[in-house]
Order: structure tokens, then C-alpha cells, then sequence
């Protein structure tokens, strides 16, 4: 059976998009071995290796508002930072996400999820398997992978201050291509556009800075996207007998522009 990947970017309430890429792929029949995420793409890995497509959804379709999975604490973290009082960093807390994340029916993963998070200490992007670390060893870095530094509050374990994988890599497509399992296979879900759209701005300082945000995570995206291109063209230019286990990366496309 053909070694098949998964690489899922982040791209926060977008996650619902990559749930619906995934219900094609399993309507196809393609199965994956190995699924990489990273911020909200680590949720659907999470899913899949302790859950199931269909409970991922399931969760997915409760949820009604922000509270349903973010605790508002504002008040917590002007008191931290301002008076130093209390640990808070963010605007929100993590308690209700992890609770859904510990809600998964699995104790041993159906298959190698990997999850990555930044340490703001090293500034070193981390990667955690599913088949390598106890489960609540890995649903910590899931947890960690979707803390938006500012506006979720930070995860601190021993040295290590730990937020949103995205803050170093959107796309871990070079990962994917890394990973021991040697997938024969690689299919991308970016939850962000290739080509960002063009975007009507006022004098607002909020919208402004979104905008800019957006854009620089979209050069990384690109970025991310351009490893895939480099492995096929120096595969191309390297004679069959050189290149062990030669792989070639295609790009399916699941929804053709009309």
C-alpha cells in the first residue's frame, strides 16, 4: 500500500476547510499514514490520530462561539503584565481547548501524527510525534502549536516558552518530505490562499496591521511552498542510479478555479 501524507497548514477558523479536504481524500480512498499540522492544522492531526474524521467534525459543528473553546481572560493579563501579578500572557486562556482535547476517545494513535510549536526562549521550531511521546505529552504540543502569541496564553514547560508552530513554519511541507516514514505521497491543505486577495483598506490601525500580518505569513507560506518545487527540480536533474528512493512531489488539486 502506497505511503500517503498529510501536511495541513495553520490558519486559525479555517480549520472547517481542512475538514472538508479530508473528506474528499477519504472518499477517493486516499488514506493517510503520516499527517503533519501545525496551529489549527494540529487540531486536525489531533483528530485524526486520537478521534476520527467524523468526531473531528462533530466537535468542529458544536461549536458556537468564541467561549465555547477560548476562556476570556483580559482582566487577568492587564493585572500580569501591568502590575505583575499572577502568570497570565495572553488575552485568553487555553483550559477549554486542551478539555476538547483530552475529550478525544483514542489512548493510542491510529496513526504518526507529528505537531510542531516555537519556543520563544531558543526561538527554535519543535516537532512532536504521536508514535513517539506519551498522549498527553503530544496533546500538550498540540495545545502549544495553537497559542497565538498576545491573544492565547503561552504554554511554559521547564525552560521552554511555547506558542503557535506558525510563528516559524505555516506549511512544514520540508517535514513531511524529512519524516522517517519516507512517504511516497504528499498532499498539502493550505488553509490560507496561494495568491493573497486584494483588500479595501481604511485608515484604521487594526485593519492595517492584520493586513501586514497576513502578508508575511504568506511569504512564508510561499516560502514553505517553494522546498516542495526545489526537491523536484534537483530530483529531475540527478540521474535515476544517484537518487536513493527517488520521490517525485505532485500537486493535486481538489478544487479547480471554474
Amino acid at each position: 500500500m502506497k505511503r500517503i501524507g498529510v501536511c495541513i497548514s495553520g490558519g486559525g477558523a479555517k480549520i472547517g476547510f481542512a475538514v472538508g479536504v479530508l473528506e474528499v481524500m477519504y472518499e477517493k480512498g486516499i488514506q493517510p499514514r503520516l499527517v503533519y499540522g501545525i496551529s489549527s492544522g494540529s487540531l486536525c492531526t489531533a483528530g485524526l490520530c486520537y478521534g476520527s474524521l467524523n468526531f473531528l467534525k462533530e466537535q468542529l459543528l458544536a461549536i458556537r462561539k468564541r467561549s465555547d473553546v477560548l476562556g476570556g481572560q483580559g482582566l487577568r493579563a492587564f493585572l500580569s503584565q501591568v502590575l505583575g501579578i499572577g502568570s497570565a500572557d495572553g488575552l485568553f486562556g487555553m483550559e477549554k481547548m486542551r478539555e476538547k482535547l483530552d475529550d478525544l476517545p483514542n489512548p493510542q494513535p491510529a496513526l504518526r501524527g507529528v505537531v510542531g510549536y516555537v519556543d520563544l526562549v531558543s526561538g527554535e521550531p519543535r516537532y512532536v510525534a504521536s508514535d513517539e511521546v506519551p498522549r498527553a505529552e503530544f496533546l500538550d504540543a498540540v495545545q502549544a502549536s495553537c497559542s497565538i502569541p498576545f491573544a492565547m496564553q503561552t504554554q511554559r514547560v521547564g525552560t521552554e516558552v511555547r506558542v503557535d508552530g506558525g510563528v516559524r513554519d505555516i506549511l512544514p511541507l520540508k517535514q513531511v518530505i524529512d519524516d522517517p516514514l519516507r512517504v511516497e505521497e504528499i498532499h498539502v491543505i493550505s488553509l490560507s490562499p496561494i495568491t493573497p486577495d486584494d483588500l479595501l483598506l481604511d485608515k484604521r490601525v487594526l485593519p492595517v496591521t492584520m493586513r501586514s500580518l497576513d502578508l508575511m505569513s504568506h511569504e512564508v507560506l510561499l516560502n514553505d511552498l517553494k522546498i516542495a518545487k526545489l526537491y523536484n527540480e534537483l530530483l529531475r536533474k540527478c540521474p535515476a542510479e544517484t537518487v536513493k528512493e527517488k520521490r517525485e512531489i505532485t500537486l493535486y488539486e481538489y478544487f479547480k478555479d471554474k
